[in-house]
């Protein structure tokens, strides 16, 4: 992948000018933002040590851009992002202090929160010390989950710097289908599809832990940098900002490492499951009152993303009456509005019926837009309100609040 434009945040320390002085080593760079944000407590940026940075670069035929942010009360993350969406910079580039990336990036600093919040915009973080090492992008890792390479990690494989050596890893973790020698004929398969390609690509399979074993293998092969996007398919389908792999190799490797902001297209369905299906329904409520579903009465509806199922809701046929509940999405894949559409395929399939429920109480306004209005516990059909005998006619105090739905057509 061509930088033609990076952006270099830095405070002066040392860790921070690292980047000026490995700059060139991004290939296809033309210009450069030397950004500064100013805190107010403290002291106004060394001018001349602004502009010796700055000739520093120019003197090795970049055009360079100095903007000083002013303290606008926002916080220089924040600032930094600004900054890059402003300047059209595609790349943030960021140096972080020695003993490994861990301490630099989740203890609370500038570039743990830009690595955490850019969703846009590719980040290159450097280790200061980088003795003895090769050039930025001369010998890449690339983990892959053996999906279709996607056109950034392309990019990144075609520019060659040096030698221009690159490694395409999959880790097989214990426990989890399939063997060496499929995921090797599966690689096999990735690296043929990256010819013709300048760059010599050879493939490696491992088992273990994933983020330690990137980590091990970066070291074995003396990585210039390790090249991952900052979400996999694996965390893609839930809401955390960045994925866990990524996240975790950050925290233990010592080679500098590019997070690619790479766009995932999610294949999302809604449906009916199937009763030989009903196990993985079972799966999500191990969390939620470790439910089990009965072919016999229930009818369960679910969110797949890309095959996963993210999100649950059943309808339950009793004796006297037909009750929604285990309506549940796991915390990790909360925030994308899926449990929305399980209850959307729930309601539209049986709207034919009343529908009765004993909802917690900052979720009537959830039900309340299906057509849910509040009843009294004494309304609720005997078998369904036998459910929640235990709070003895204190509903309020079990915070639960009894709904009941009419049967009719549903509307959103």
């Amino acid at each position: 992948m061509v930088f033609t434009k990076v952006l270099i945040p830095t405070d002066f320390s040392a860790a921070s000018m690292v980047m000026t002085e490995r700059i060139t080593e991004i290939p296809g760079l033309r210009e450069v933002v030397l950004f500064h944000a100013r805190r107010s407590a403290g002291p106004p940026p060394d001018e001349s040590l602004i502009r010796r940075m700055q000739e520093s670069m120019q003197q090795q035929g970049l055009m360079v851009t100095v903007v000083v942010a002013e303290d606008d009360g926002t916080d220089v993350p924040e600032r930094i992002l600004r900054a890059a969406a402003d300047t059209g910079t595609g790349l943030i580039a960021m140096g972080v202090r020695d003993q490994g990336l861990l301490r630099n990036l989740f203890s609370g600093n500038v570039a743990a929160a830009v690595l955490r919040d850019t969703r846009l915009v590719h980040l290159l973080i450097v280790p200061q010390s980088g003795g003895g090492r090769p050039p930025l992008f001369e010998n890449l890792l690339v983990p892959t989950d053996l999906m279709a390479t996607a056109p950034e990690v392309r990019s990144v494989l075609k520019d060659r710097a040096g030698d221009g050596t690159a490694v395409l890893l999959h880790v097989i973790e214990p426990g989890h289908a399939g063997t060496e020698q499929e995921a090797g004929d599966r690689l096999a398969l990735l690296r043929k599809d990256l010819l013709p390609t300048e760059r010599e690509v050879h493939v490696l399979v491992r088992t273990g832990d994933p983020a330690r074993t990137i980590c091990a293998v970066a070291d074995e092969i003396n990585a210039s940098a390790v090249v991952i996007p900052r979400i996999g398919k694996r965390d893609a389908a839930g809401s955390a900002p960045l994925g866990s792999v990524t996240s975790a190799v950050a925290g233990c490797v010592r080679s500098p490492v590019l997070v690619l902001a790479i766009p995932i297209s999610l294949k999302i369905e809604t449906r009916e499951l199937r009763r030989e299906e009903f196990p993985l329904a079972e799966e999500i409520w191990l969390d939620y009152h470790q439910l089990k579903a009965d072919p016999e009465t229930d009818r369960v509806f679910g969110v797949f993303a890309d095959g996963t199922l993210v999100s649950v809701a059943r309808c339950r046929r009793h004796p006297d009456g037909y009750e929604v509940d285990g309506v549940f999405t796991p915390l990790r894949f909360r925030g994308r509005g899926y449990a929305r559409r399980a209850m959307d395929a729930l309601v539209e399939a049986c709207q034919h019926d009343t529908l009765y429920m004993h909802s917690v109480r900052n979720l009537v306004g959830f039900y309340g837009a299906y057509g849910f209005v509040s009843i009294p516990e004494s309304d609720l059909p005997p078998t369904i309100r036998s459910r929640f005998a235990f709070a003895l006619g204190e509903m309020e105090g079990a915070n639960v609040q009894p709904m009941r739905r009419a049967a009719g057509p549903f509307r959103r």
